[in-house]
């Protein structure tokens, strides 16, 4: 059997290790809540600055809109020789590797 002076002892430092422990947890949680705090800080950043450059990108647009805007751009063009030809041999590979498939 045990000793009764060996009881409060044993007891009490039971109490202590239970306590480091407790104190050992307690700054990691902080840390831990540091670490979330400035993880949320740096996400709210990054969200505000791809809503940044979402307000930068054009609105979206039909495709009649789009064709009309190339045909108006093709007719502006200084090198309307060079646009047509280009858009020749495109259709062309296009047309070449759909075959090929």
């Amino acid at each position: 059997m045990a000793e009764p002076d060996s009881a409060p002892d044993s007891a009490a430092a039971e109490i202590g290790a239970l306590r480091e422990e407790n104190a050992d947890l307690r700054r990691r949680v902080f840390v831990a809540e540091e670490a979330i705090h400035e993880l949320r800080a740096e996400a709210l950043e990054r969200r505000q600055q791809v809503r940044a450059l979402v307000a930068d990108l054009p609105v979206v647009m039909s495709r009649k809109t789009l064709l009309r805007q190339v045909a108006s751009d093709a007719v502006r063009h200084p090198d309307k020789k060079g646009v047509v030809v280009r858009a020749v041999n495109k259709v062309r590979r296009t047309v070449r590797n759909a075959l090929r498939r």
